[in-house]
């Protein structure tokens, strides 16, 4: 039990961070322990070789001095012929021959035991030739002074190069030290980038939903995995996605049945400003006229406006149409559809199609309807005499529909939000003619059903162009 909890243990971000950070130096620390500990020894070595070669050559030359002094005594005896200068000579010779012994006992390798060996075997043969000899003769020391000093020079020598080898051995644990902190590099930032990017993909996945529940995608699934704070967080976001789904669905519900049970009215509206018009129920004079003209105007902006929130709605609940749709009856339909509008701004809807192009392989309706707003908005804000022009591009796997107005254009601040329901620029604020809000949203529905794409240009030399792209 206790092994499957901490199979499924998920440590907080900050526990993360600690433990990454005990990860990331546990190695650093775990070389500078290996380190210094080698160091250590290497000191304890050093101060070894250094106080055995110093023992060394002090004896050394405690033994040269007193080859030095046998030497003197030695040629004086053979001039004074003392029986007490001869045993301190021959107490002399002992002395130094049992320095020699202790040499050669101390030796730290076999070569050396050879060269201390050598020179204690030159000695005694020295000694028993000096010995043998009865007159005084000063060159039978010259052979052993010069094996003495050939010894000095090599242990001189030796001792150099001990000192060297201690001194190369620190500069190889440097180095190793050195190349050990250079290896550990990557692995501390294959550590550290591991356990950012497992917290960046999070962090990014997390970014990715939010964008997702921003443009109402209530289908996402929520799967934030890791720390407790992020896995918290990916519940808090399931019950924020809920919620949203739910006041959708509660916005879509309200908005259905208010533009239904507006419609009755009005409805009964507009049939009594027509009868009041047509003067069936009475005479009404000049200034009635103009009220009722008046009157009449808004009731048709008002049923615009009705009319725009039904196709929002009903545009989510649509079920696509595999069915495409002939060119000439999509532009027939859109023309009729802005032929007062366009008769009394005196502007002029121009196509800019292939000859060659029949047949478009997308909905009608759904094409329709993003024409309408598309057009309607470019009537809108174009001025009187103005050109309309609306271009469509056959490509081999995309189908481009473009819509030019000759308006006053749409800030790049603006272009961001434009397609938010409900939402007007600046420009709609100032126009004459009211909106609801919803026509850019409508043509934002419609072609996402369509699977396509929506860009915002400025215009030449000025006004707006509403590029759409369809993979087809």
């Amino acid at each position: 039990m206790v092994i499957f909890r901490m199979l499924h243990w998920r440590p907080s971000l900050f526990a993360q961070f600690f433990i990454g950070v005990a990860i990331l130096l546990v190695p650093l620390a775990l070389v500078v322990v290996v380190f210094l500990q080698a160091l250590d020894q290497h000191m304890v070595n050093t101060q070894q070789m250094v106080l055995s070669s110093y023992q060394k050559n002090e004896q050394f030359n405690e033994f040269k001095q007193l080859f030095q002094s046998l030497e003197r005594a030695t040629l004086q005896n053979w001039v004074l012929k003392s029986e007490q200068l001869s045993k301190a000579v021959n107490e002399q010779w002992h002395k130094a021959d049992a320095l020699l012994t202790q040499q050669a006992k101390a030796a730290t390798s076999a070569g050396e035991l050879v060269r201390w060996q050598q020179l204690q075997a030159d000695f005694v043969a020295s000694r028993e030739n000096i010995e043998q000899q009865e007159q005084a003769n000063a060159e039978l020391f010259s052979p052993l002074r010069q094996q003495i000093n050939s010894h000095g020079n090599w242990l001189h020598t030796h001792t150099k190069e001990q000192i060297d080898l201690a001194q190369q051995a620190l500069t190889d644990l440097q180095q190793s030290f050195i190349n050990w902190l250079v290896a550990l590099v990557p692995i501390v930032l294959l550590l550290g980038g591991g356990y950012l990017w497992r917290l960046s993909s999070n962090l990014g996945y997390l970014s990715r939903v939010i964008s997702q529940l921003g443009k109402g995608d209530w289908d996402v699934d929520i799967q934030l995995t890791g720390a407790k704070e992020l896995r918290d967080l990916g519940q808090k976001l399931n019950w924020m996605q809920q919620q949203l789904q739910s006041l959708e669905q509660q916005k879509d519900t309200f908005l259905r049945h208010v533009t239904h049970e507006l419609k009755t009215p009005l409805a009964s509206m507009v049939e009594g400003c027509d009868l009041l018009q047509e003067q069936l129920v009475g005479p009404i004079n000049e200034q009635q006229q103009d009220v009722l003209q008046l009157i009449s105007q808004s009731t048709e902006r008002l049923h615009g406006m009705i009319t725009n929130l039904l196709n929002y709605n009903a545009i989510k609940a649509r079920t696509l149409s595999n069915k495409g749709c002939q060119l000439d009856t999509l532009k027939a339909q859109v023309q009729e559809h802005f032929a007062e509008r366009l008769r009394l701004g005196q502007q002029t809807l121009v196509w800019r199609c292939p000859a060659e192009l029949k047949e478009l392989p997308l909905d009608g309706e759904l094409l329709q309807m993003i024409l309408v707003q598309l057009v309607s908005n470019a009537i809108k804000f174009s001025p009187n005499g103005a050109q309309i022009e609306i271009q469509i591009e056959r490509y081999k796997q995309e189908l481009e529909i473009a819509v030019v107005d000759q308006g006053p254009g749409i800030k790049e601040s603006e272009r961001e939000r434009l397609f938010d329901a409900f939402y007007q620029g600046q420009a709609a604020k100032r126009n004459a003619v009211a909106g609801s809000g919803l026509g850019l949203s409508i043509v934002k529905e419609c072609v996402n059903q369509l699977n396509g794409e929506v860009q915002i240009h400025s215009g030449s030399p000025q006004g707006s162009c509403f590029r759409l792209k369809f993979s087809c």
